[in-house]
């Protein structure tokens, strides 16, 4: 027993030493494309006039990770692997169902992450509609498209704040506006942002009046917000329900196994039954799976 609980430690640090690999590796790359580029604004001989503005720029930049990065991407199916284990090694649950648990458990905590991935999204595009509904009436009051840019990220929140702030220092340093807002939908790949970035990009290129088209831009966004909560208000009950269901299955289950458990206990114990067992815990969890894929707002 002593063997198998230092098998268990060993495999457990493993697994946390791979995750936390994992999760500094992402944090690199996301920050590695901003350091690289301020290095080379802090070594270009035309900006040498500029050194402690440029510096400074810097301090900030490299603290301007990318918002939808997911450093937690495998970490679901690390914990599956380790709850596998743990149910295989510790307990007399029979292989395959401690395969078919942590499977499950993956899958869940998967669907999890993603959810929390499409949360931090959409606080982006309410951050994004915000901050359109400062700038415009400052562009229409005759300010200019780098000064209310300016001044409306500072009532923003972040992560969105902290990209304004970058585009804001770059056009400043003199680079080509076109240019930034491109990177920006380069840092944040949504469909409303590029819309934005591409609005921007075209007036900095060819002129205009910034204020009607920025305003469709966010009527376009607050519409798409608007269906896809709309989505998710309608898909709830069901989702609800499903959950219901299959929660009543695992308590019909333990009530059996109560009731009678040395039945039962041979049942999952032959090789029928724990395969059954665990055909039936890996199809309820795919069908949990699916049921998100397909209720997913498609806006």
């Amino acid at each position: 027993m002593i063997s198998t609980s230092l098998i268990i430690l060993a495999l457990t640090v493993f697994a946390c030493s791979c995750a936390t690999f994992l999760l500094r590796r992402s944090l690199a790359g996301s920050t590695a494309g901003n350091r690289l580029e301020d290095s080379i604004a802090l070594l270009s001989p035309s900006n040498t006039n500029s050194q402690p503005v440029e510096r400074t720029t810097t301090e900030t930049n490299r603290q301007a990770i990318n918002p939808l990065s997911r450093p937690l991407r495998y970490f679901p199916w690390v914990l599956g692997l380790i709850v596998s284990l743990s149910l295989g090694l510790l307990t007399s649950i029979p292989g395959t169902i401690s395969i078919a648990i942590g499977l499950v458990v993956a899958l869940i905590c998967a669907q999890l992450e993603t959810a929390w991935h499409e949360w931090r999204i959409s606080r982006i595009e309410r951050q994004l509609i915000d901050l359109l509904d400062m700038m415009i009436p400052m562009l229409r009051s005759g300010a200019g498209v780098s000064t209310a840019l300016a001044a409306a990220s500072e009532t923003s929140g972040s992560p969105l704040r902290e990209q304004i702030d970058w585009c804001v220092q770059r056009i400043q340093l003199g680079d080509s506006g076109s240019i930034v807002f491109q990177r920006l939908s380069e840092r944040i790949p949504i469909d409303v942002m590029e819309l934005f970035a591409t609005t921007m990009s075209v007036h900095w290129e060819t002129g205009g009046s910034l204020a009607p088209v920025l305003a469709s831009v966010t009527r376009v966004a607050r519409d798409r917000q608007e269906v896809a909560r709309r989505i998710r208000s309608n898909i709830a009950q069901s989702q609800f329900s499903t959950i219901a269901v299959l929660l009543l299955i695992y308590f019909v289950a333990l009530v059996l196994w109560l009731d009678r458990p040395e039945p039962m206990a041979e049942f999952a114990s032959s090789s029928i039954g724990s395969a059954a067992i665990a055909v039936t815990i890996i199809l309820q969890a795919v069908g949990i799976v699916w049921m998100n894929a397909i209720s997913k707002p498609k806006t």
